[in-house]
């Protein structure tokens, strides 16, 4: 009777060590909870480029990266997930900042000197131009010949106009010093270029 007893309570126990085994060893097909909550290293860049310009986009933090968006495409980048220190050069500016891509981050390049698209407030939703002010402005040649004009100041431009001749150009916002040459002669004056700003160009005295 005794010896029954213990030969049930071996099989008892080789059941349950059994079955505690095969709990414990996941199936073939199956997904950890743990490794589904954990964040990939990777995350996605969108960039919008609206623009009838290149734009060119440095990225050095966690790694580096150079990319080159075409006008009016749209690309998707996958990126190491960090801050950032970014350097954009578009629409014949150039600017640096700081940009969080811990999460999917897309970035809008509107179109050249236009005013820009209204989109919701996020980190995570970069409007280029809240950091790099891009303005349309147009230069005007009034003088009795071709002119030559060298703007410089947030960035640099060079106008070469025909007599009679009236442009339109989307250049970076602020204050420029414009040396020019026209009528045989060279000048020197102030510009300030904000939105439809016109710098008007006559023969130097």
């Amino acid at each position: 009777m005794i010896r029954k007893r213990s030969l049930r309570g071996l099989i008892l126990a080789n059941i349950l060590i059994l079955v505690l085994i095969s709990a414990a060893v996941p199936l073939p097909n199956s997904v950890s909870l743990a490794s589904t909550s954990e964040k990939s290293d990777l995350v996605a860049l969108k960039v919008e480029n609206d623009s009838t310009s290149y734009a060119y986009l440095w990225l050095d933090g966690p790694s580096f990266y150079y990319f080159v968006v075409k006008p009016g495409e749209t690309k998707t980048f996958t990126v190491m997930r960090g801050e950032y220190f970014k350097d954009v050069s578009y629409c014949g500016a150039r600017d640096s900042s700081i940009i969080d891509i811990t999460r999917q981050t897309k970035l809008i390049m509107p179109v050249c000197g236009a005013n820009t698209r209204q989109w919701p407030s996020s980190p995570h939703i970069v409007n280029i131009t809240n950091t790099l002010k891009i303005v349309k402005v147009t230069v005007k040649n009034e003088s009795e010949s071709r002119v030559l004009a060298i703007l410089t100041g947030p960035s640099t431009y060079v106008f070469s106009l025909d007599k009679d001749v009236s442009k339109d150009y989307t250049i970076a916002k602020g204050d420029y010093e414009v040396q020019y040459f026209a009528c045989g002669r060279y000048a020197v004056r102030e510009f300030s270029a904000y939105y439809k700003s016109v710098l008007k160009l006559k023969c130097p005295k």
